[in-house]
């Protein structure tokens, strides 16, 4: 069955948190408290950027999602992510790709993500053209590309 895309809509927001805390515990499980002392702050920016919240649906199952934001004169990817079971079959750089397109489609020119440096989602994004720009707030590193 083919990948479908949609903009998110509310009843996604479970499997979306599931999938941010699944990434919190694996990649940065010290952070797991402060992640979820701010998860009110997590729910209104997927909220309020619903324009800008996609999800993967493969199979007739939510397959996965990912959420840009306007930054400045770029569009910041603030999360990606792939549900385990459905990882290594080119869903995560089919997310990439179309927000890469839907930032150019309106009118962005930069595109910016920053990943944990332990995080592979990195050579991902380095096959996609993004250029590490070096280290960012929390130790992440920084990349970029032009949209």
């Amino acid at each position: 069955m083919a990948l479908i895309l949609r903009q998110a809509c509310v009843a996604d927001i479970p499997s979306i948190y599931r999938g941010e805390q699944d990434y919190i515990r694996r990649w940065e499980p010290d952070h797991e408290d402060a992640w979820r002392l701010q998860l009110e702050r997590h729910l209104t920016r997927w909220v309020e950027n619903f324009d800008r919240l996609t999800v993967a649906i493969k199979d007739n199952q939510f397959a996965g999602y990912s959420l840009w934001v306007p930054e400045q004169d770029c569009a910041e990817l603030c999360t990606i992510n792939v549900s385990q079971i459905c990882r290594r079959n080119g869903i995560g750089r089919t997310l990439l790709d179309a927000y890469a397109a839907t930032a150019k489609q309106r009118g962005f020119t930069r595109l910016s993500l920053s990943v944990h440096p332990d995080n592979p989602a990195g050579l991902m994004y380095e096959r996609a053209g993004f250029i590490c720009m070096g280290t960012g707030s929390h130790g992440y590193l920084r990349y970029e590309r032009p949209s």
